[in-house]
Order: C-alpha cells, then sequence, then structure tokens
C-alpha cells in the first residue's frame, strides 16, 4: 500500500490552511508551485499570496512559503534506513517588497518580524536594483527586497499543528510590511 511522505502530509496541511485563509478573504494566493528537481532529486512546493485587499498592486507586497525535501529524506522513509539525522523537510517563508532608504527600512523591517516571530527564524534581506532599469539614474528611487525567514531545522508530521499558527504570523507580517508601504506612500 502506497505511504505518503511526510513532506506529502506536510504540503497537503499547509497549502490547505493557505486556501482555507484564501476562502476567508484575508488573502489572495497568486500562484503556486510543485517541482521535483531530477538533477538533485530534491521536492519543492511554494505558494504565493498578498493581502486581498492589495491585489491590484502592482508593487505591493507579497509572501511565498516555501517547503522543500531531499533525497537523503525521501531514501531514508521509503528505505527505512537512518540515511539522514532526522527525516523530514524545512520550511522558508520569502517576503517580497520595495524599499527606498534602504538603511532605515531594512532595519524596521527586521525589528517588525522579530517582535512578531519572537526573534525565532534567521532573517535576511536582499536588496537589489536592475542596472538595465538604472543607468540613467543612479541610484535608483528604490530597490527589491527579499526578506527570507529561515528556521534552520526540520518539521515533520509532530509539527503539522503549528503550520496554522505560521500561516497566521505570515499574514501578520504581511499585514505590518503593508503598513510599511501605504506610510511610505
Amino acid at each position: 500500500m502506497f505511504h505518503p511522505l511526510v513532506f506529502d502530509n506536510i504540503k497537503v496541511v499547509l497549502e490547505g490552511a493557505v486556501y482555507d485563509r484564501d476562502f476567508e478573504g484575508s488573502i489572495t494566493i497568486i500562484g503556486r508551485s510543485d517541482t521535483m528537481d531530477l538533477a538533485t532529486f530534491h521536492r519543492q512546493f511554494q505558494i504565493d499570496f498578498r493581502l486581498a485587499d492589495e491585489f491590484g498592486e502592482a508593487k505591493g507586497v507579497f509572501a511565498q512559503m516555501q517547503l522543500r525535501t531531499s533525497l537523503a529524506d525521501i531514501a531514508a522513509e521509503q528505505l527505512e534506513q537512518p540515511l539522514t539525522e532526522h527525516i523530514g523537510c524545512t520550511i522558508c517563508i520569502h517576503f517580497f517588497m520595495t524599499v527606498t532608504d534602504v538603511q532605515r527600512e531594512t532595519e524596521a523591517v527586521a525589528q517588525m518580524l522579530n517582535d512578531i516571530w519572537g526573534n525565532r527564524p534567521y532573517i535576511t534581506q536582499t536588496i537589489k536594483a536592475k542596472l538595465d532599469e538604472y543607468q540613467l539614474h543612479w541610484p535608483p528611487k528604490q530597490y527589491e527586497n527579499q526578506i527570507t525567514l529561515d528556521f534552520h531545522r526540520k518539521i515533520d508530521e509532530g509539527n503539522i499543528e503549528d503550520l496554522r499558527g505560521l500561516v497566521d504570523h505570515t499574514i501578520a507580517s504581511l499585514t505590518q510590511l503593508h503598513a510599511v508601504l501605504v506610510k511610505r506612500s
């Protein structure tokens, strides 16, 4: 009989929790992807969403929840062999937004997210600008900011009850990040 992987079980619950919030009207799902990389044999599921009232804004903020598992985790689970220390998958949350005052806004974003998440995930911010768009007007008026929350640990079915809270925290973060953009406008 077929036994779903830890990854499949977590993916179904995570996807359901995000779609529930979409059906409630608090967010709008704007993309999803479920891929198998045959070169490295890892699986990845990601779902992108924004606040429902922000749907038409081209330069708004959106979140991406990303779930991954590796060959070692899949093989260990299927073969029932201890090929990895802990069988499971990793989850990262990304937020995408623009910033104008890089120093001030990135510090504010980090502080706000640490307040919401209780200093738990490791937060990195990657700032970028397309040079071809700004050749004549350097420095640019705004930069793209990818904010990554990495928990640096694997999760398994024992963490399924935490997924709704994870989605709620992600939406709370989106709300606060959206407020930064509105305040700036």
